[in-house]
């Protein structure tokens, strides 16, 4: 029996079509550094806060949010709070009052740094 030439065609056409769907979707999905960032967040990511600075309103929870395959950091505030060392997972603090507040990861030093104004 012989192979119909337009049938093959379409056969490796939706193939293709099926590979670049999935090629994609991966490139849209999860927190790597790619995706957006929501105003209230910023990505803790491998040696990188992103965005690195942020500006937000007084009473706003900003929440640093450690990308999938992260390796440990840290959010730093001179004398302010901090998070544990860690490589998944959230950290959350309530801005009360207006002001430039910076930050580092301590495991990285200046090098992994940012700020929040607070208006």
């Amino acid at each position: 029996m012989r192979e119909n030439p337009v049938a093959a065609r379409l056969v490796r056409s939706i193939a293709r079509l099926g590979v670049a769907l999935l090629v994609l979707v991966a490139a849209c999905s999860g927190d790597g550094p790619s995706s957006p960032v929501p105003d209230n967040e910023v990505r803790v990511s491998n040696n990188a806060f992103s965005p690195a600075t942020r500006t937000i309103a007084v009473g706003t929870t900003l929440t640093w949010r450690w990308a999938s395959g992260s390796s440990t950091h840290n959010v730093t505030f001179a004398g302010g709070p901090a998070s544990p060392d860690q490589s998944s997972g959230t950290f959350a603090r309530l801005f009360s009052t207006a002001g430039t507040f910076t930050y580092q990861c301590s495991i990285h030093g200046a090098s992994m740094s940012g700020s929040v104004t607070v208006q």
